[in-house]
């Protein structure tokens, strides 16, 4: 008989968060949501990168593409996030160290609300990641993996560490801002029940974030500012030329993350937000980048560890949570 995986996956437009769990051990994996088609690529694939071959083509997936390469589409039905999805599987499987012959596999991944609350869109994005029953054929980094996935469940993005830490959750309201890369997500929770009425998306995500900031440099400095560029800039909080830091543009920079944030909020605002639930939680990868903006607006409210991760970690809940029932 065979045993029993799970794995949450969040494939988000800038990076990809997996959990596999077996026999109580669990594996994490993450990397950039970036691809790129190659053709007889050469290079030595750097940590966090992957070669890929499927469906007769070569791509490069991970932190070695560039930021120009980012997918801003609003759906996740893609080869984009296929391939992200299906790579993750492999590389969990890797450092578990399980073969696919000996396991079924249980698979959580994240649809955006849209997706989630329409059943047309959801069951055809469910079969598009099941292959549509077909056995996945994936060359990754030269070694070539074949495999079924048993189960999949689609699970709505926004949810931060609500079905992860329920002991926690389950006697409070809270609401729930998911800053992701494209998207900002918001739910309110009574419990652990979700108000699907409340469940709304903004584009307010860390790309739009970029967007003002290269604007900004540009007409503010005369400088030409990247993709990759501006990746380094929003982590690092200033724009260096030249070998020099501007020290000008620290200011700037705060002040249009500061700018950006109370976007979110008064989008929340405008949609029946009042932010007076006992538990404020903000998740996502932009959360980290924000995170002292957050606190000027929130000084109450404490910081998850690893946000990034929190949406997977309850995907990972809910598929146990399932497989059990």
């Amino acid at each position: 008989m065979k045993d029993h995986v799970f794995i949450g996956i969040d494939s988000g437009k800038f990076s990809t968060k997996g959990i596999l769990e077996y026999r109580g051990q669990t594996h994490t994996t993450i990397f950039r949501t970036k691809l790129q088609e190659t053709k007889e690529l050469g290079v030595d694939i750097q940590p966090n990168s992957f070669k890929i071959e499927y469906d007769s083509k070569q791509y490069l997936l991970g932190d070695m593409v560039s930021e120009e390469n980012c997918d801003n589409n609003l759906s996740k039905e893609s080869i984009v996030h296929k391939i992200a999805i299906y790579t993750a599987i492999v590389d969990l499987m890797k450092k578990a160290k399980l073969n696919f012959y000996n396991v079924q596999l249980h698979l959580a991944i994240n649809a955006p609300i849209n997706v989630y609350k329409n059943q047309k869109h959801k069951k055809s994005y469910k079969e598009f990641m099941e292959n549509y029953s077909r056995t996945i054929n994936i060359n990754i980094n030269d070694r070539i993996s074949f495999f079924k996935i048993n189960e999949v469940v689609i699970a709505f993005e926004g949810m931060g560490l609500i079905y992860a830490q329920s002991e926690d959750y389950s006697q409070l309201s809270s609401v729930v801002i998911d800053i992701g890369g494209l998207n900002t997500t918001l739910c309110t929770f009574n419990g652990l029940q979700p108000d699907f009425n409340s469940m709304t998306v903004s584009h307010f995500g860390i790309s739009s974030l970029k967007a003002k900031l290269e604007q900004e440099l540009t007409q503010t400095f005369n400088l030409n500012v990247s993709a990759n560029d501006l990746e380094q800039i929003v982590k690092r909080g200033y724009l260096s030329h030249a070998g020099q830091i501007n020290e000008e543009s620290k200011s700037l920079i705060t002040n249009i993350k500061r700018n950006h944030l109370n976007q979110i909020i008064n989008y929340a605002k405008l949609h029946g937000y009042t932010f007076n639930q006992d538990k404020i939680v903000f998740s996502g990868g932009g959360s980290i980048l924000l995170q002292k903006e957050i606190k000027e607006i929130f000084p109450n409210v404490s910081p998850l560890k690893d946000p990034q991760y929190a949406n997977t970690k309850s995907f990972l809940e809910i598929i146990k949570v399932k497989h059990s029932a």
